[in-house]
């Protein structure tokens, strides 16, 4: 009997493990999309001239919400920000 409970504690703490590095995984994975839209954004930007590289970067700055990601980039700080 306690070889069987010790079975099934292993085959739990495996399973942990297993679910652990999935979660490591799903986290690079969404910093590698975040860093490439990023890269093609600022490529993208670089494209656009005149008022067509304004609206796209007023666009851009509006979804940054957070004050301190704002103040990083040096953007004003939003009057409706909830942070």
């Amino acid at each position: 009997m306690a070889s069987l409970k010790s079975q099934i504690e292993q085959t739990q703490q495996r399973l942990r493990d297993l679910q652990a590095k999935e979660r490591k995984q799903k986290r690079k994975d969404e910093t590698r999309r975040l860093i490439l839209y990023g890269a093609a954004a600022l490529a993208l930007l670089d494209d656009f001239e005149g008022d067509q590289r304004n609206r796209f970067l007023t666009r851009l700055n509006s979804k940054i919400t957070c004050s301190a990601d704002r103040g990083f980039l040096g953007l004003k700080k939003l009057s409706n920000s909830s942070d």
